[in-house]
């Protein structure tokens, strides 16, 4: 059996197909993906949450991983726009007690994170 810990949810698949949080979670990110645009400091970006650099194997430009509560992380998951698709910022979660904590409180804390984020690359990008 796959190390539970260590599998990628979207809020959906926590909180079930009619998730409330689901369609909120994509729009608000949605809404901050084009302060990355061309951003290249990741590693000072993940430094700011206070979380790390790490590649899902997704074919994304980059991704950050932070825990915002023991045994919960976030993965912050940025595609940069192609000639084919735009760019996308999207969450998967993933840790021990992943599934014991509530779709809101999930919401809640990946917005406030991004909001974050999106301060960090307003106060460095040129």
């Amino acid at each position: 059996m796959a190390d539970e810990s260590k599998k990628l949810y979207a809020i959906r698949d926590l909180e079930g197909v009619v998730s409330p949080h689901d369609g909120s979670l994509k729009r608000g990110l949605d809404h901050r993906k084009d302060a990355f645009r061309g951003f290249k400091d990741i590693a000072g970006l993940a430094r700011h949450v206070g979380g790390e650099v790490e590649s899902l194997g997704l074919n994304e430009t980059w991704a950050i991983r932070k825990e915002f509560f023991p045994g919960v992380e976030v993965h912050f998951i940025y595609d940069e726009a192609d000639d084919e698709f735009p760019s996308r910022l999207r969450a998967l979660f993933s840790g021990d007690n992943v599934r014991s904590m509530k779709g809101e409180d999930m919401y809640d804390a990946t917005i406030f994170i991004a909001n974050y984020m999106v301060e960090y690359v307003k106060k460095v990008k040129p």
